[in-house]
């Protein structure tokens, strides 16, 4: 089971932080959510699944680097784009 730090979060509202949650849930790799974590099943995600967890850690301001362990061969072309708007986030400023 892989471990994606949550924190620090800023919910804004009583219902953002609903929002946050039921999110999360919604997303299928999701297994829990405790103590500051996310429970993902494996390092194996799908494509929408993981669109999603760059989606809620961007909107949500989490430390996104942890992402970098869902490249594979498969996704790597589209996951690891310069011009995607959390590739900084995730992996850094890009080479040239």
């Amino acid at each position: 089971m892989i471990k994606i730090d949550t924190s620090p979060i800023t919910y804004f509202s009583p219902l953002d932080e609903k929002a946050f949650f039921e999110w999360a849930q919604s997303i299928p790799c999701v297994v829990s959510i405790d103590q500051g974590y996310l429970h993902i099943k494996s390092k194996r995600i799908s494509q929408s699944d993981l669109r999603d967890l760059i989606a809620i850690m961007f909107r949500y301001k989490m430390p996104m680097a942890q992402l970098q362990q869902f490249c594979t061969p498969q996704n790597e072309t589209w996951f690891k784009s310069p011009i995607m708007y959390w590739h900084k986030s995730v992996f850094g400023r890009a080479k040239r």
